[in-house]
């Protein structure tokens, strides 16, 4: 369509001007303007469909207005049933009301009476909950302490047992090492006993010597050896010891770890104790906030009865000044909405 239009009006020599185009559009609104001021029915129709919209939106904003109003109203009557119900302005006018509002406030008052002793409850199983949480705590701190000397004894036996071992391999390795000195010279002496190139004065010398060096080899390994059984006992010892420590720290974590399971055991039953308190306190507040809406039409009904018979209380003729001037109001609000 639009390379229909700019095919026709264009600035070339095959089309038309862009303002011949907007020329005639203007001649249409002129002529559309002139037709409907001249139609007289036409232009009825439109100005009574625009003053029913008119009147529609009045309406629409005077309901609201009224039922503001009646909202307001009530209000008023529930907030002056409240005054006469807690200053006790009754005469003989709604006595019915009253009956059943002293009896849903009885049941409020007991329900409230039970909601204290579930709070009293409640913190007691705290209180006890936290004590017996501090009392298991210093029983674990009693645990800990007499652990400490089992364990420093134990940390001074690992000391000296691997102390021990270090020992032990240093006198292995020294046994080895005369023992394999021990061999190399009888080796030796062999080899000098069967050299042929040798005299019998050059052996003997040599024998001598080979003899002089392993003179101490016997004693320091049997030195050796003889260390090396001492501190194997000993490392024995040392074993069976560290083992009975070992068993008195197992018992002490096992005390410890029977304690912590105490105090598990106990933290969740109060916990659950007190979480079954908590829901009973919930649903009293809800049968309490049931209570109160119950009222809230009792409360209505006792303001209108009062308002009606317009009891003689210096304290609620401003009320029902403030309920005429909302009677005048909702009155003129409504014949606004019949006149529409």
């Amino acid at each position: 369509m639009k390379d229909f239009f700019a095919s026709i009006f264009s600035s070339s020599k095959d089309g038309l001007p862009y303002w011949i185009f907007w020329f005639l559009l203007c001649i249409i609104l002129l002529l559309l303007i002139f037709i409907f001021l001249r139609d007289k029915d036409l232009r009825q129709r439109l100005n009574s469909f625009l003053v029913r919209i008119k009147r529609q939106l009045i309406k629409i904003r005077l309901k609201s207005r009224l039922k503001k109003e009646q909202h307001e109203k009530t209000r008023l009557l529930i907030t002056l049933g409240k005054k006469v119900w807690n200053d006790n302005i009754f005469d003989d006018e709604g006595s019915e009301t009253r009956e059943k509002l002293e009896k849903l406030e009885k049941e409020k008052q007991s329900l409230e009476k039970e909601l204290e002793n579930i709070n009293s409850r409640i913190d007691s199983l705290k209180v006890n909950l936290e004590e017996s949480r501090q009392e298991y705590q210093d029983q674990l701190k009693q645990k800990e302490a007499s652990k400490k000397p089992y364990e420093k004894k134990l940390a001074e036996i690992k000391e000296k047992e691997k102390i021990i071992n270090i020992t032990i391999d240093k006198n292995q390795k020294i046994a080895a090492a005369a023992e394999k000195e021990l061999k190399k010279a009888e080796k030796k002496a062999q080899e000098i006993e069967k050299d042929a190139k040798l005299s019998e004065d050059e052996k003997l010398a040599r024998k001598e010597k080979i003899e002089e060096q392993k003179k101490n080899l016997p004693h320091k390994k049997e030195e050796a050896e003889k260390k090396l059984l001492d501190l194997r006992e000993e490392k024995e010892e040392i074993k069976k010891e560290r083992k009975e420590l070992q068993e008195m720290l197992n018992f002490h974590e096992k005390s410890k770890k029977e304690i912590e399971e105490k105090v598990k055991e106990k933290r969740n039953k109060f916990q659950k104790e007190i979480k079954e308190w908590e829901k009973n306190k919930v649903r009293i507040h809800e049968k309490i906030k049931d209570i109160e809406v119950e009222k809230e039409p009792l409360f209505k009904r006792l303001g209108i009865t009062i308002e009606e018979h317009r009891a003689k209380h210096e304290e609620l003729v401003i009320f029902y000044s403030q309920i005429d001037r909302m009677d005048k109001r909702i009155q003129e609000l409504e014949s606004q909405i019949q006149s529409l």
